[in-house]
């Protein structure tokens, strides 16, 4: 029998990577024509956008003035949107800046790096490095747009490896390995790609990018790019550096701190975190049991039947290792902040005007987060095994959104999600082994219904919450 899914996906895997980067090229090449193709209608009429704006503008503060809560509402959204079609606003261009000396700093270390070791090939770097000091907010001509699409994939890397060599041009005058050396590192590698996401993707509106942009902040530069900066150096042998990369931890806190940053900037609110005063207290309490017992239930359950192993635990085989418990936190911090916070976030507002919106984005945030899964082939997991974690996935991911939609208390599934990982992790590792039968088949799908089911009586609740019907 295949021991039980966590779900979570080993994201540092080199296979996985190389596929996953495959696939967000053609993704974002596809977006950037549609965005392409958008702006040159724009760019072509500008006086016609602009004096329909004004009679917009216009109308919509005649309501304002009449007392129309609306209004304000709308006038809002055009300001917003008027703030992206021209140019930037006072804090944009701070980070536009910050941004540009960042590169320049960044062409300075690569360049005495390749002095000191005599290595010309990286004059090559440097010069593309360089052409980011050109890039414009709103590029129009078409070698900026060729540029500002390049500059978008290429500082994703140059970034991280111009830290790589500052530490090795650096390493004979500077011991990293103290302890306040690793800690500025740390830190400077959590917030040293705000300037890039705000400068990049700052003004993105469009829904469907901003999705692929939290997908590629996720899996390219917090569980990618990041792992590139101490790779090959002194530190690259440090236990603690290791142990923090490896886990996915480090990339975990990097991914929290731009996710935030990026969804305040466009203009979406932070997890909430206040109980909803509309949950009711015996739903919570048998969420809270019920939680509990699945969780144990998942991760050490024994007997000699599947009835028995209900109530039969089995701990002999637990191993708490620091990498296993990091990485249970990877997972509940990361994912859930990428699918149950940016994704659904971002799909409730693209429904907006759906009458089941409150469906409609949990349904797809969570068959993205089981689909995500099906790259744990690349990582060596068996497909039969992917495949019962991508389903099982899927019924708890919907579950989590009930959840959080339910109760507004966004670190319940993030709590949750890091106790059935970490456990799961102690007991059998990060990739499920085994051979699948027909009875784990069963049992995920079993799973998957009593998961959906439940998510779909708390969605049920939500809605009829909101449409001030009846509600458990």
């Amino acid at each position: 029998m295949a021991k039980r899914p966590g779900v979570s996906q080993p994201l540092t895997s080199k296979p996985l990577i190389f596929f996953n980067t495959i696939w967000y090229i053609l993704l974002y090449e596809i977006s950037t024509l549609i965005i392409l193709h958008d702006e040159l209608h724009f760019f072509k009429d500008k006086s016609r956008i602009f004096l329909n704006e004004r009679r917009f503008l216009k109308n919509r503060f005649s309501i304002i003035l009449k007392g129309n809560n609306g209004g304000v509402f709308l006038l809002n959204n055009l300001e917003f949107s008027y703030n992206n079609r021209f140019p930037t606003n006072n804090k944009d261009k701070s980070y536009f800046y910050l941004f540009k000396a960042q590169v320049i700093f960044n062409a300075l270390i690569i360049f005495i790096y390749s002095a000191t070791t005599k290595n010309l090939y990286l004059f090559g770097p440097i010069i593309l490095n360089v052409l980011a000091l050109y890039l414009k907010p709103h590029p129009e001509k078409i070698i900026d747009r060729i540029n500002f699409i390049f500059q978008l994939f290429f500082q994703v890397f140059i970034i991280a490896e111009s830290y790589y060599y500052l530490i090795n041009v650096t390493m004979r005058l500077y011991n990293w390995n103290l302890p306040s050396s690793v800690g500025l590192l740390l830190v400077s590698m959590v917030v040293m790609y705000i300037p890039y996401m705000i400068v990049f993707f700052g003004s993105v509106q469009n829904k469907v990018l901003q999705l692929l942009i939290s997908l590629f902040t996720f899996e390219f530069i917090a569980m990618g790019a990041l792992s590139l900066v101490t790779y090959g150096t002194i530190l690259y042998f440090n236990p603690f550096i290791g142990l923090m990369e490896n886990s996915g931890f480090l990339g975990a806190i990097a991914f929290l701190v731009l996710i935030l940053v990026i969804m305040r900037h466009w203009d979406y609110k932070f997890p909430k975190m206040r109980l909803s005063p509309d949950a009711n207290l015996k739903v919570l309490i048998l969420l809270l049991i019920v939680s509990i017992w699945f969780i144990m239930w998942n991760a050490f359950s024994g007997g000699n039947n599947l009835l028995t192993s209900f109530f039969t635990f089995n701990f002999s085989n637990v191993s708490f290792k620091p990498q296993y418990v990091l990485s249970g936190f990877e997972a509940g911090i990361a994912e859930e902040l990428l699918f149950r916070y940016a994704f659904l976030t971002i799909l409730l507002v693209a429904f907006k005007n759906y009458k089941y919106q409150i469906f409609y984005a949990p349904a797809i945030s969570s068959l993205c987060f089981g689909l995500i899964h099906l790259g744990n082939v690349s990582a060596g997991q068996s497909l039969a095994n992917t495949i019962n974690q991508a389903i099982f996935a899927f019924g708890m991911g919907l579950l989590m959104c009930g959840i959080y939609l339910y109760t507004d208390l966004f670190y319940l599934p993030v709590i949750f999600h890091i106790l059935l990982d970490t456990l799961v992790f102690s007991v059998s590792g990060q990739l499920m082994s085994g051979k699948v039968t027909l009875v784990d088949n069963i049992l995920t799908i079993l799973e998957t219904l009593l998961f959906v089911a439940a998510a779909i009586l708390l969605l049920v609740a939500v809605y009829n919450r909101r449409n001030k019907s009846f509600n458990f």
